[in-house]
């Protein structure tokens, strides 16, 4: 009897364990931002101010939708955006039913004033392709065909991309216009780090854009760029031998951790010899491999007022992602680096359960605190955060 009693509590015991799981509370996160309209399933990169169709984050986030088997939510979304691409093949930044400047602004009020209601989101979803400096998301193309090749690898992706491809060709051709001197050239604030001037020619775009390139040309697309010859003239421009990492920004010394996590995570860029240093040298770098976004900090003259205005200096600075955090430990794990990878997921995991959900950023100068100014706080949960950790999380418990 006290053998049985004894079981029963074990049994207990280890079902609460596992539903405090990293992973399973990763994708409850990453579900509870799936809503339903009429018209599909779609995916929102928040429940707060992000509470939109946000173009970038959800493309970052299928790849947890995938493995979650979340493929209708992929093919819904990714069939939807193709559908408001505009004429010269720009696919839009957001889908809303406001302008998505109002809706961050009362959603941000609304945390000071709880009794508001609400914004729904809702039919008719609206394409807006400019942000409040007129800049459009230079990335968002790249991103959307990255996402489609994701699911075009699954089961039921292959019928999907025949009925999409010549859409999808639309999307790829709108660089044409953007390409000077052999690289995608960016005007200010129109990438991921958008609280940043950052203008010219970054890493992190033109990564994305060489490996469109190469993984487009593996299916079969007549690509006319020379991948080749991008992916040289890359390391020549923004590798520093003396760090041994990547620069992110052209004429600039700032080190930031994306570009460096993305070229580590692909196959087709970096040799495995490269990949070796690379890792080493981030790992001893100042921005580290923990999910930091930026060495040193951005300087005052390449951040808007507005976003001094609202606390945001360090926005993309020293404060940590959870989608970096979920890329470095996925990309420790290819590696092989375990000492690393033990580290990251018993940090991964204490977040998580102490905040019950992925949060969009922490702080580690105030115990990796989720990351707050006067005026906003970190969205949560935050769906590219969530997206990048089921991924991550999914890779390292399978070992």
């Amino acid at each position: 009897m006290c053998l049985v009693l004894l079981t029963s509590v074990m049994k207990k015991a280890q079902s609460v364990s596992d539903s405090l799981s990293p992973l399973v509370i990763a994708e409850a996160s990453l579900r509870a931002n799936i809503i339903e309209l009429p018209t599909g399933r779609f995916l929102t990169a928040g429940l707060n101010q992000f509470r939109t169709l946000w173009t970038r984050d959800f493309c970052h986030a299928v790849r947890g939708l995938l493995v979650m088997g979340e493929v209708g939510v992929a093919t819904d979304h990714l069939s939807r955006l193709l559908k408001c691409v505009r004429k010269d093949g720009l696919v839009p930044r957001v889908l809303d039913n406001r302008i998505v400047q109002w809706r961050v602004a009362y959603q941000t009020v609304r945390k000071i004033f709880p009794f508001l209601p609400q914004l729904a989101l809702k039919e008719h979803l609206r394409p807006q392709f400019t942000d409040e400096h007129g800049s459009h998301a230079v990335d968002s193309n790249l991103l959307v065909l990255l996402a489609a090749l994701q699911l075009r690898a699954t089961p039921q992706g292959e019928a999907w991309w025949r009925e999409n491809e010549s859409e999808l060709k639309r999307v790829w051709a709108w660089y044409d216009s953007k390409v000077k001197d052999g690289f995608v050239q960016q005007t200010a604030f129109a990438d991921w780090q958008d609280s940043v001037r950052r203008n010219g020619v970054t890493f992190l775009t033109n990564l994305f854009y060489f490996l469109a390139a190469k993984r487009l040309a593996a299916v079969g697309w007549q690509i006319e760029i020379d991948a080749d010859a991008l992916a040289h003239r890359l390391r020549e421009t923004f590798f520093e031998k003396q760090s041994g990492v990547f620069l992110s920004l052209l004429g600039s010394d700032v080190v930031s951790v994306d570009g460096n996590l993305i070229a580590l995570e692909a196959s087709e860029f970096l040799t495995a010899e490269e990949k070796k240093n690379l890792w080493q040298a981030l790992k001893d770098h100042p921005v580290t491999a923990l999910g930091i976004c930026s060495h040193p900090e951005w300087s005052k003259r390449d951040i808007a007022w507005h976003v001094h205005f609202a606390g945001l200096k360090r926005y993309h600075g020293g404060l940590a992602w959870s989608w970096l955090m979920g890329l470095a430990l996925k990309v420790g794990h290819l590696q092989g680096d375990q000492e690393f990878v033990q580290m990251l997921r018993t940090k991964i995991h204490g977040l998580l359960l102490r905040d019950g959900e992925v949060v969009e950023l922490y702080d580690p100068d105030d115990m990796w605190l989720p990351w707050s100014s006067w005026l906003l706080t970190a969205e949560r949960p935050f769906s590219w955060g969530a997206g990048y950790l089921i991924d991550a999380l999914h890779a390292t418990e399978k070992t």
